[in-house]
């Protein structure tokens, strides 16, 4: 069983979304002109790849997780989108492969295997094409006066409860390599969630995840529900989604 197979049901419902003008902003900044192949890299339910798709010629997503692969076709068919699925890591994508103009990776970084991932990077990567690190995240601040609760009641429970192996200094990743900084785009979205919506969304972290839980689930959920009851108004609490790209070319 790979570490995401318990996730898989929550974490397309219930990750944080990637805001539709996120996708436009990005492809003005790429200057995308529809004819580009691109790869989303850790692909999960393909949240990126389906969301770009109308602003390049064709997407491909690749996932070592086969009930992931699963989950991207399932949104690809809903969302009315085509793409193309490979079960494998990036580290593994053969030389037949080909080229690719853009290269999205969500929040999947700190799972490559560095070395070889570059390598294979520099390779697949066409000439003058693009590297996008891309998150949709809910910022623990004032803008989610829940969050930090959210996170230190999660935290309580994870294992592993340090999430210090998640934070790159992607500019020092990229060192190196013919791949440089080249901007960042960044959008906000307000939008509503309910306290049940987090208490899944929890469920969809790897560390939080129904395997990890295992028969302590119910009780998480019941911790989570009264933790984030407090700054819920009829169980529906405001959220402030940032949705960022980090552009290496």
């Amino acid at each position: 069983m790979g570490r995401f197979d318990s996730t898989v049901e929550f974490y397309a419902k219930y990750r944080e979304p990637y805001p539709a003008e996120f996708f436009r902003q990005v492809a003005e900044k790429l200057e995308l002109h529809g004819s580009e192949r691109l790869l989303d890299t850790g692909c999960g339910p393909a949240q990126l790849a389906i969301g770009f798709q109308p602003f390049v010629g064709s997407c491909t997503g690749l996932d070592p997780e086969p009930e992931m692969i699963a989950a991207a076709r399932e949104e690809a068919e809903q969302a009315g989108v085509r793409l193309e699925l490979i079960q494998g890591r990036v580290e593994d994508l053969p030389a037949d492969a080909g080229l690719f103009n853009l290269v999205t990776v969500g929040r999947a970084l700190h799972w490559f295997d560095r070395d070889r991932a570059l390598e294979t990077l520099d390779r697949i990567v066409a000439p003058g094409g693009a590297i996008a690190i891309c998150a949709a995240i809910s910022p623990r601040s004032a803008v989610n006066p829940w969050g930090a609760r959210f996170h230190e009641v999660r935290m309580s429970w994870a294992d592993p409860p340090d999430e210090s192996c998640y934070r790159i200094d992607f500019e020092k990743w990229f060192d190196g390599t013919r791949f440089q900084g080249a901007g960042r785009v960044e959008v906000m979205e307000r939008r509503q969630v309910t306290v049940h919506d987090l208490v899944q969304r929890a469920l969809s972290m790897s560390n939080t995840s129904p395997a990890v839980l295992g028969d302590r689930r119910a009780d998480f959920e019941v911790v989570m529900a009264e933790a984030l009851e407090p700054f819920s108004a009829n169980g529906i609490l405001e959220e402030t989604v940032v949705a960022g790209a980090l552009i290496f070319r």
